[in-house]
């Protein structure tokens, strides 16, 4: 699935619920259960973080603590976390977007968990949701989930 680069508009608190991703699954990650999408807002346990050379050349390395509290999340399943089902994220990589694309265009997801701009034989995932002051790019997109 896709990782979102950065929340553009705020996620509805209220909107946000518990999903067992079935395996390690990093924040910002494109997610789906039920035919629904969202946006994972921690890792899951298992997600290996990068080395960190701290202060004094101490290296802290192979992390695998998920985000805040899952851990603990056994009645959901060993790989939940919270899930975004609303707000708007930037995506790269979405295959068609360029800087003409308009606002509240189609987002689709392939079978492969790829984005695109193709409708055909794909699944819609939000609509494209630009601030007013957006620098657009080719193949990088905000992209309204759920909408």
């Amino acid at each position: 699935m896709a990782v979102a680069t950065q929340e553009v508009f705020q996620r509805t608190d209220a909107l946000v619920e518990t999903w067992d991703l079935g395996a390690a699954t990093p924040a910002r990650t494109l997610v789906t259960k039920g035919g629904r999408y969202g946006v994972s807002l921690t890792d899951t346990v298992g997600v290996t973080k990068p080395d960190h050379v701290l202060y004094g050349g101490v290296k802290v390395t192979g992390i695998t603590r998920p985000g805040f509290s899952n851990d603990k999340a056994t009645a959901i399943g060993t790989y939940a976390a919270g899930v975004a089902t609303d707000g708007t994220w930037e995506f790269e990589g979405v295959t068609g977007a360029n800087t003409s694309t308009e606002q509240s265009t189609p987002v689709f997801i392939t079978s492969a968990g790829a984005l695109t701009m193709t409708s055909s034989g794909n699944t819609r995932v939000g609509v494209v949701n630009y601030p007013a002051t957006y620098e657009k790019a080719s193949g990088v997109l905000p992209i309204k989930i759920g909408a």
